[in-house]
């Protein structure tokens, strides 16, 4: 049980098949006891590449965003946290910021090398 938690929740970090899928898997593990999963800066640059590229949708990076910033059992790479935590708030809060587009994607790639 514990290995299908970390692996919904590692699923979610790498976006690895349709979001709807693995929010609502993620959701529901998240609920549970089990290991935590890092989110750390290469898998956050990968996911903004693969949104550049077009193999992601950019305007679902937001709803991505949001859902790994509120998880109790994602937390952030120390040595990253600042720069991961403004990234995840900035990017799940277009509203607050700017729309999400391919050109906020490269600047944050940039930032994320």
């Amino acid at each position: 049980m514990e290995s299908d938690s970390f692996e919904a929740l590692t699923s979610l970090l790498r976006w690895d098949s349709p979001l709807d899928g693995l929010v609502n898997a993620a959701k529901q593990h998240d609920l549970q006891d089990g290991p935590y999963v890092i989110l750390n800066r290469p898998t956050a640059r990968d996911v903004v590449q693969r949104c550049i590229s077009g193999e992601l949708d950019v305007s679902e990076l937001p709803r991505w965003a949001g859902v790994v910033h509120m998880l109790e059992r994602v937390e952030i790479d120390e040595a990253d946290i600042e720069l991961l935590t403004q990234f995840l708030f900035e990017v799940s809060s277009p509203e607050l910021f700017e729309p999400i587009t391919v050109e906020v994607c490269r600047r944050w790639a940039s930032r994320l090398s």
